[in-house]
């Protein structure tokens, strides 16, 4: 064990992992000002879990003690970016003297905290893409500043459900919300778009293009239908097509930022991150050129934003 070893005092096996348990559950608490000594915590975690598998197989019946140990390391989930304030480099030196299985994930919160970051930022890059490329400006601004009547506001409410039900990966469902939000509101081609990517995800070719047929006239250009339609496949995560669109919209209208600002989101996803500050900057200059304020100063966050996420690998 490293320096941060805990001595065994109590006279049982039990009471030590009580004694652990007790310990483990004040610092967890309160690990504010602690520094490196937080670190104790860990090896508390270590001594608790090798007791239960010991005292179990020998038949001890420590079923509360398994129950605090699971809340435990709920909090300690909860406030690994706390913990990680007061170890700082201290874990990956402690950790390289104890050398834990991965079974002990505590041992591994710095890799957690910095793959909790890349997920957040990678969420606001996306939601900050789809601010920026939103097509259907008359449709926000419907919605915002006057009262639609009653079916665009379901419209926009199935359509809501649609996209919660893909983040949660369920196609299909989605699909069905996506198909009652263009019933409503069939001039809208957002849910036709939709209903097509999802219909391409199925490996259901003939209807996603049935989808995309009816959604592409309703956009202003093909530049814009290109553009949306990558995001779209960006949303549900189908990389290759995403990169595919926005390529195609680049070399449609190799003068507006939009392109690079869609490709950028897309090779940052590809964790090639080089190629998106590139991207970023160049749609910076192009929307600069264009007096496009609001994509150069978008362009420029996100830019801001994927130095961090390179910087947090």
């Amino acid at each position: 064990m490293g320096k941060f070893s805990v001595p065994p005092t109590a006279h049982t096996p039990a009471d030590r992992v009580r004694q652990a348990l007790d310990k483990a559950e004040r610092l967890v608490a309160n690990p504010r000002g602690t520094g490196p000594q937080v670190l104790e915590l860990l090896h508390l975690l270590d001594q608790a879990a090798d007791a239960f598998v010991e005292l179990e197989a020998a038949g001890a019946d420590l079923r509360a003690e398994r129950v605090r140990f699971k809340t435990l390391q709920q909090q300690l989930r909860r406030r690994q970016g706390r913990f990680m304030a007061e170890a700082g480099a201290a874990l990956q030196e402690e950790r390289t003297v104890v050398q834990p299985d991965r079974a002990h994930w505590w041992w591994f919160l710095d890799e957690a905290v910095a793959q909790q970051r890349v997920r957040r930022l990678r969420r606001l890059l996306v939601g900050a893409l789809a601010a920026a490329l939103l097509l259907s400006a008359a449709w926000l601004a419907y919605d915002r500043f006057v009262a639609p009547p009653p079916q665009v506001r379901q419209s926009f409410q199935h359509s809501g459900n649609g996209e919660a039900l893909v983040g949660q990966g369920d196609l299909r469902a989605a699909l069905a919300e996506f198909e009652v939000a263009a019933a409503l509101t069939p001039d809208d081609p957002l849910p036709w778009l939709w209903q097509g990517v999802i219909h391409f995800e199925l490996k259901e070719a003939d209807e996603a293009q049935a989808d995309f047929d009816t959604a592409r006239p309703l956009y202003k250009t093909d530049f814009d239908f290109l553009l949306e339609r990558g995001l779209t496949y960006l949303r549900v995560g189908d990389l290759a097509a995403a990169q595919a669109d926005a390529e195609q919209a680049i070399r449609e209208n190799p003068d507006s930022g939009h392109g690079y600002y869609l490709r950028a989101s897309i090779v940052a996803e590809q964790r090639d991150y080089a190629a998106a500050i590139a991207d970023l900057e160049r749609a910076a200059e192009l929307a600069h050129a264009a007096g496009d304020a609001q994509l150069e100063a978008a362009a420029r966050v996100q830019r801001a934003m994927v130095i961090q996420m390179r910087t947090s690998q």
